[in-house]
């Protein structure tokens, strides 16, 4: 199980303020707050006295939330006259989602790097999705040279170079070589391929920003979320558009935003045919273009707890 690094918890939509149920797999957490004010935290939901879930039945009183069980004050970060604390988590609403890192752990600094990724675009939350896999193998995805190919109709492998980025995550990038048949762009008859510069940020193991830099409009930003539930080998995918303001800083169109998000529900379903199916204890015989992907695998360790 993971317990260092960022997550995506839900899309800001979906809280139901003051107090909103969330979870990681199996760890049971509550959003403290409200969108609308800009203030929400994450803690753990856990009442300490017998366990009672606290974001479900729980009432907000000044700092503390009223477990539903008991009635006990239970401080938010601290001891209430009760006794009685849930830990506070480092929390960042943001992109229209809420996400939380799970431990003290030094790990990529993906609110900076968000700050820095968004800049001069806008956020567009998206759809969220189950699959039937666990969350490394959907943020795989982005590092995973040949499905590009395989899955997705790309005319030849990116190429993936693998290094650290700017601010601690494992970067990719590389090439791809997209048919000019696409969803993206009118057809030209003198050309059947357009080339696309392709960088990929993962930010912990279930936190990924995808880049592409080609002919525009074929010029964006995604970022997909992968979070354990609570069944085992089973996860929810969120998915949120950066999208590129115009030059004079105008929004961007939003008819692109609604052609791209299906365009990317219609790749995640082509990956989930495949993610669900995999067979996750297989020992696998890696090649030469696996090589990205293995860093990413270890890349994820130094997330996992002891």
């Amino acid at each position: 199980m993971y317990g260092h690094g960022w997550y995506q918890l839900a899309f800001e939509r979906d809280l139901s303020p003051p107090i909103s149920p969330l979870s990681f797999g199996g760890r049971r957490l509550m959003a403290v707050g409200s969108p609308a004010s800009g203030n929400v935290r994450v803690f753990d939901a856990v009442c300490p006295h017998r366990g009672a879930d606290l974001g479900h039945g729980g009432r907000l009183a000044g700092d503390c939330v009223v477990c539903p069980f008991h009635a006990h004050l239970i401080g938010l970060g601290a001891p209430s006259r009760d006794g009685f604390c849930a830990r506070e988590y480092t929390s960042l609403l943001r992109a229209g989602g809420l996400f939380a890192r799970l431990s003290d752990r030094d790990t990529p600094d993906f609110p900076e790097a968000l700050e820095a990724l968004g800049a001069g675009h806008t956020f567009v939350p998206g759809f969220e999705m189950a699959a039937d896999t666990t969350i490394e193998v959907v943020i795989e995805n982005g590092f995973d040279n040949a499905h590009f190919r395989a899955v997705h109709g790309l005319m030849s492998l990116p190429g993936l170079m693998v290094r650290r980025g700017p601010f601690g995550e494992l970067l990719a990038e590389g090439h791809f070589e997209i048919p000019r048949t696409g969803w993206y762009e009118v057809p030209d008859p003198g050309s059947t391929r357009l080339r696309a510069r392709y960088v990929a940020h993962a930010f912990s193991p279930g936190v990924f920003v995808s880049e592409l830099e080609g002919d525009a409009p074929y010029r964006y930003r995604i970022m997909t979320t992968a979070t354990p539930t609570e069944a085992p080998g089973a996860c929810t995918i969120r998915l949120t558009l950066m999208l590129p303001n115009g030059s004079d800083g105008s929004p961007p169109d939003p008819r692109f935003g609604e052609e791209l998000l299906e365009h990317s529900r219609a790749g995640l379903e082509q990956d989930r045919r495949i993610w669900n199916r995999l067979t996750l204890d297989h020992v696998p015989r890696l090649t030469a273009t696996d090589e990205p992907a293995v860093a990413f695998g270890d890349f994820c360790r130094q997330f996992r707890t002891a």
